[in-house]
Order: C-alpha cells, then sequence, then structure tokens
C-alpha cells in the first residue's frame, strides 16, 4: 500500500511537472519581440495605476513608468485614500511632468473593493486605444511598452499579460513565492490562454494591457468589483466575451518588489487565499489534502519507511526538487532558494488555514482598512477556476 502510494505521488508529480515545464517554455519571452518601429503610427496608450499607501515604492515605480520610450502614453495614477505620504509625492510628480495626471479619490462607495474601484475610475478617464493597469511598485525597462503594443497590433491582441521577475530578499521566501506561483501556473496553464477554443485564461496585476473598447465591451473592473483577484480575474473576462489573448515571460522586463519577509506575504495573501478556491471548503480541503500527500508526507515516508518504499519516495523529493529548479528558473529566481522546498509546503498550510479561519471568523475579508462581509463577496463570485461554469455578465 505504501508503495502504491509513493508510485501515485509520483506519477502525479511527473505529469503536473513535465505539463507545467513544456507549457511555460512555450511562453514567448517579451524581448524577443521588436519594439513597435514607427512613432508616428504609434497607437495612444493609457497607463492606469492604483496607488493606497505606497510611499516607500511610488516614486521609484512612477520614475520608471516616465522613463519608457514609447512616446504616445498618457499616465493616470489613483491615490486611493492614502494615509501616508504618498499623496504629497504624486502631487509633485504630477507638477514635474506633463504625462503624469494624479486623482485623488476621498471616499469608497459601498459595493466595490478599492483597488478596482479606483482602476474602473482611472479607466473611465482613460483617452488611449489601449489601456494599461499596473500595479504602484512594479519597474519596466525602458522599452517594454513599446514591445508590449508591437505584440498586440502585430497579433491583433485584446488582452496582453507579463509574467514578471518577483525582487525577494531573502530564500525562504523566494522559495515560498516560487512554490505558490508555480502551483498557481501548473493549474491556470497560462500558456493555453492564446487559444481560443480553451477554457484556460490569465491575467497578471502588474501588467494587464487591454485593447479599450474591449475592456468596455466587457464590462471592464464594473463585473470585478468585488473579486479580490481582479487581475487574473481580467483575463477570464475578455475570453469570455471572445477576445483573443496571451501571456508572455517579462522576467527580462518588468520587476516587482516581493513582500518583504513571509510574515508580510503572510498577511497580504490573506484577502486573496479563500477567494482563489471560490469561498469553496471543501475545495480548499482538496488542495490542503494535495499539497500534505504530495509535498509533506513523501520526506516522512523517506524518514519512516525502508527498503525499497525508502527509495521511491527519495525518487518523489528528487523528482520535486527538479521540478522546483525549472520553475525558479522560469521565473528569474536564484537556485540556491531551492534548498527550503521541504519547509515551504508547512508555511503554505499554514498561510492557507491562518486565511480561511480569518475569513470564516470574521465573516469577510479586512483590506486595507476596509472590510468586506464574506456574503458579498459570494454574491459578486468570479470563478477563477477555468474548468468551472460561469455566466459572463
Amino acid at each position: 500500500m505504501v508503495s502504491l502510494f509513493a508510485i501515485c505521488i509520483l506519477i502525479l508529480l511527473l505529469v503536473i511537472g513535465i505539463e507545467s515545464t513544456i507549457g511555460s517554455g512555450r511562453l514567448h519571452n517579451l524581448v524577443k519581440v521588436s519594439p513597435f518601429s514607427d512613432t508616428k503610427e504609434q497607437p495612444l496608450v493609457s497607463v492606469v495605476i492604483a496607488a493606497r499607501d505606497e510611499e516607500e515604492n511610488i516614486a521609484s515605480a512612477l520614475d520608471s513608468v516616465l522613463s519608457l520610450t514609447y512616446e504616445q502614453l498618457e499616465i493616470i495614477v489613483l491615490n486611493d485614500r492614502s494615509t501616508d505620504a504618498t499623496a504629497s509625492i504624486l502631487d509633485r510628480l504630477d507638477r514635474e511632468h506633463d504625462r503624469l495626471r494624479v486623482i485623488h479619490i476621498k471616499d469608497l462607495p459601498s459595493g466595490w473593493l478599492g483597488k478596482c474601484h479606483a482602476l474602473h475610475l482611472g479607466a473611465l478617464q482613460a483617452k488611449g486605444e489601449y489601456v494599461l493597469f499596473t500595479d504602484a511598485d512594479v519597474h519596466m525597462a525602458t522599452d517594454t511598452l513599446s514591445r508590449a503594443v508591437n505584440r498586440m497590433e502585430g497579433d491583433r491582441l485584446d488582452h496582453l499579460c507579463l509574467i514578471f521577475r518577483p525582487q525577494v530578499s531573502s530564500s525562504l521566501l523566494t522559495m515560498l513565492m516560487v512554490d505558490s506561483l508555480a502551483g498557481l501556473i501548473s493549474v491556470l496553464k497560462p500558456w493555453r490562454a492564446v487559444d481560443a477554443d480553451s477554457c484556460y485564461f490569465f491575467g497578471v496585476g502588474a501588467f494587464n494591457m487591454v485593447r479599450a473598447d474591449t475592456y468596455r465591451r466587457c464590462g471592464g473592473h464594473q463585473s470585478l468589483r468585488l473579486c479580490p483577484v481582479d487581475d487574473i480575474l481580467l483575463g477570464r473576462l475578455v475570453k469570455a466575451h471572445g477576445g483573443r489573448q496571451e501571456c508572455l515571460n517579462g522576467r527580462d522586463c518588468i520587476a516587482v518588489p516581493w513582500y518583504g519577509s513571509v510574515g508580510e506575504m503572510i498577511r497580504g495573501l490573506r484577502k486573496n487565499i479563500f477567494a482563489a478556491v471560490d469561498y469553496r471548503f471543501g475545495r480548499f480541503l482538496l488542495a490542503t489534502v494535495v499539497i500534505i500527500c504530495c509535498h509533506i508526507l513523501p520526506f516522512w515516508g523517506l524518514v519512516l519507511a525502508g527498503g525499497v518504499n525508502q527509495l521511491l519516495f527519495a525518487l518523489v523529493l528528487v523528482v520535486t526538487a527538479v521540478f522546483h529548479c525549472i520553475a525558479a528558473n522560469h521565473l528569474g529566481a536564484p537556485l540556491r532558494s531551492v534548498c527550503w522546498f521541504l519547509v515551504t509546503p508547512y508555511l503554505k498550510i499554514y498561510m492557507m488555514w491562518h486565511a480561511v479561519i480569518a475569513t470564516l471568523v470574521s465573516g469577510g475579508i479586512d483590506w486595507r482598512g476596509t472590510f468586506y462581509p464574506l456574503a458579498e463577496l459570494k454574491r459578486h463570485l468570479v470563478p477563477l477556476w477555468p474548468w468551472q461554469q460561469w455566466k459572463k455578465p
């Protein structure tokens, strides 16, 4: 029985790992796309950024956006009720740069998540043929937007997203990030988003670029107003309305500072984790069982079993480490972080249960000082799992 369990886990890991490795390798790299060459024919792009309490990141991130070589560009920053120095920093930058427009939001209407509301308001102000939604801590290479526009124009895309390079301070945090993102990618399969006949979609908060008329036809963030994972679900919205989308590897063009510590990551993802399983506790339990069986029990099988069983569990761990190395390489993370791969499953279990129990006990999520009832979040649910049926708004 133990041998059968080990063999089943080994086969499962090989199937998932090989598919994810091949699929991730199919993602085209943005640096291989030529910049848009004809400046006279450049379509106008509106960059929309929501910022709340971003005094540490906003100046350097905006400097990155303002340094983009793409000429036909307007930048709209929404200061979403910040309580720190974000407003004064934005006002100073607004005075210094003509392409930048700052809008200060004082109140949040009921029935909206703060970020979704800010992005919605920014999109209403956008004049561009394309709208690029990005975060307030993102750093881009100067030719990123020019390459992205060329890809969208050349392939007639309605939506383009980029997988970014996370900037992480410690090896443990890096491995936790690699483990979490690799799991998400293996489920959502972003390489299949380009296939119009597939149910798969993808979106990235650091770089979600949408054709403006497609965005408005889909209902935009109005349709996602109470979705904590609105960035990924924007991809579902576009796909559901017949839009053509693609996800590219942008690790050489776009970087995002990740959480500063494991504790900060646990707190930061608290709002997203239950939403990631569509607020279904049974699905959450299934995810827990999969992590325990695939990433925790094999180590204890290696320690406690003997003979052939011990060899099988050792092979499971070797396969797991190899695929983590491949995932780290795809994300531009240092391979030395993989030494923590035996520890991160316990942290993931804790992070998941901490988030779900907190949501159930409080009856909702608290996001940057605003409480959102769970019942209301469920009423406005847009399913994250690709194969789940969903009636588009």
